[in-house]
């Protein structure tokens, strides 16, 4: 696939850095040290230096012909942005954007060219590695993707999950477990599954849920992202 990553903070970064040599990627990045260093550090990315919200980087990072962009800055407003110019003007069948803030969640909707809005760069890789099927689990649930986001969960040691079977938590009505990644194999989760440290659960579930399901899981939540 053609991909094209906005943002090269520590997020994009990584991603890229996961996807290239399968994919051909692309990496938009503005502030001009920090693209010299990706361009030197990732061998086979292509690098271009600008504003992802100016339409014209899009043109010369080749949207247009892109099958995936994702919009992961450390700015909400920006990633909105990125969203909208990709999926209107160059008509980019799969946009993921990055959620930084809790309250500006609701935003992240097609009416922002958003497909699918990610709490971390990581969903976003096991989605695209692990072939895990966001549209047959809408379609199951009855739900609409834009009043949806799709978060990832590391079980710590100390969880008061670990141990138990997906049947013994008490998740939202509007939450569902998509995936289990354990031990680097991908477990299609059951009412007998038994949750495993190190578990990474993928979790599809309504807009503002995020405190709710960190409780659910026993795990503390996430520190504010680091972009710098």
């Amino acid at each position: 696939m053609n991909i094209l990553i906005v943002g090269a903070g520590k997020s994009g970064v990584n991603l890229a850095e996961k996807l290239r040599g399968k994919h051909e990627v692309t990496m938009v990045e503005e502030r001009p040290e920090r693209a010299t260093y990706v361009a030197a550090r990732l061998k086979g990315v292509r690098v271009i230096r600008g504003d992802g919200c100016e339409p014209s980087v899009l043109d010369r990072a080749n949207a247009g012909h892109s099958d995936l962009v994702a919009a992961l800055t450390g700015d909400d407003e920006d990633n909105l942005v990125v969203s909208f110019l990709a999926k209107t003007t160059h008509s980019v069948p799969m946009v993921f954007a990055r959620t930084n803030h809790p309250k500006n969640e609701w935003l992240f909707t097609k009416l922002w060219g958003v497909d699918v809005a990610v709490s971390t760069a990581n969903v976003i890789y096991n989605l695209i590695e692990k072939e895990v099927s966001l549209g047959d689990v809408i379609t199951l649930m009855g739900l609409s993707a834009e009043n949806m986001v799709i978060d990832e969960i590391t079980l710590p040691a100390d969880a008061e999950a670990v141990g138990k079977t997906i049947a013994e938590l008490d998740l939202p009505k509007r939450a569902h477990i998509m995936a289990i990644i354990s031990k680097g194999e991908i477990v299609v989760p059951k009412g007998d599954t038994v949750l495993a440290p190190e578990d990474e659960i993928l979790i599809l579930s309504a807009l503002g849920e995020e405190k709710r399901l960190r409780a659910t899981f026993g795990v503390r939540p996430e520190p504010e992202p680091d972009e710098g």
